[in-house]
């Protein structure tokens, strides 16, 4: 210490020819703050500043476990009287916290209450001709945490009872109140679950199973509606010479086949003689329907009505010229 005094002493006499950050190191700036370790949470750090000497500034900072209580206490030793070292602190934002202020002649301390995070002090000689050694001791005291009080957890809404099991109306019971409204198969027909509209097991006899019934052939009933929707495909041909009530296809006879036989033309009009009549039970009325070449489709306007009947043929007029009735002889006669 008596070698670093009498240094100081040496380079006070050139204050004023000296710039004061000359002989500085990375610590004479903020971002080269050399760190106070606490140990049991005290830590001390000693040093030199002089501003004759050109190392006016030392940075030093302390990082703070936990929230608690930071004392800081600095003590100094100039080569001759009347010199002076001190110190700021600051947080770890660079926001001044507390300015030093002299606790004895050369002691320096300040107390910061619920401290936490970094703190920089800064540790300089605050005039031209100032110079010495010092000790900074840090002290830390972590606040004393307040135990909280249990967070109380209200008892949950108590649930409303279960309600009690109720049976499916699978199989007929009438002690279950589900069956009430139900209609499972084994049900007697008159049952009040039972709808009067509803076709359990198909019943050609039931008017509910008339309306839902599968038509199969050989099997085909006028009274089951899937099966008058296609008469043709489901009933025989009907027999005239006997017809039968049961077969719909004894109520119209189904369209006849024909040709035209011989075509005689008549101002703006053609008269053609088709070879079917009564003997096929075509009758007065029935239309006529001129097909297009040797296709099932219609010619545009080669519909007439037959207006004459015998037992092998029959007559009708249409309104088209000659040449196109001769060029498509094939014919649908269809009942009115």
């Amino acid at each position: 210490m008596r070698h670093a005094l009498v240094g100081l002493a040496v380079v006070v006499g050139c204050a004023h020819t000296v710039p004061q950050d000359s002989a500085t190191g990375v610590d004479g700036k903020i971002k080269g703050a050399v760190a106070i370790r606490l140990d049991n949470n005290e830590g001390v750090a000693r040093g030199i500043v002089t501003y004759p000497g050109g190392d006016r500034v030392d940075w030093r900072k302390v990082d703070l476990p936990a929230p608690g209580k930071l004392e800081l206490k600095m003590t100094y030793t100039t080569p001759r009287p009347g010199l002076r070292v001190a110190f700021d602190v600051f947080d770890q934002y660079n926001t001044p916290i507390t300015l030093q202020r002299a606790v004895a002649k050369r002691s320096r301390e300040a107390t910061i209450d619920h401290a936490k995070g970094t703190y920089f002090v800064r540790i300089y000689a605050p005039r031209r001709g100032d110079a010495g050694t010092y000790k900074l001791a840090a002290a830390f005291t972590p606040d004393i945490v307040t135990p909280t009080k249990p967070v109380e957890v209200p008892e949950p809404p108590k649930l409303p009872a279960v309600p009690a099991t109720v049976e499916d109306c699978i199989s007929f019971d009438a002690k279950n109140p589900t069956c009430a409204n139900a209609c499972p198969d084994d049900a007697p027909a008159n049952w009040k679950g039972c709808p009067k509209d509803l076709c359990r097991t198909p019943d050609v006899n039931n008017v509910a199973c008339q309306k839902t019934m599968a038509c199969v052939v050989g099997q085909a009933d006028r009274r089951i509606a899937a099966c008058m929707a296609n008469p043709t495909k489901y009933f025989a041909a009907c027999n005239w010479a006997a017809p039968d009530p049961a077969n719909p296809r004894c109520d119209v006879p189904d369209p006849v086949s024909a040709r035209t036989i011989s075509v005689q033309e008549d101002g703006d009009e053609v008269t053609i003689t088709i070879a079917a009549g009564s003997n096929q039970r075509v009758a007065k009325g029935w239309t006529v329907t001129i097909l297009a070449g040797n296709s099932d489709k219609p010619l545009p306007g080669g519909t007439a009505t037959i207006t004459h009947v015998e037992r092998t043929k029959a007559t009708a007029r249409v309104h088209l010229r000659r040449e196109i009735v001769e060029a498509n002889q094939n014919l649908r006669l269809t009942p009115p």
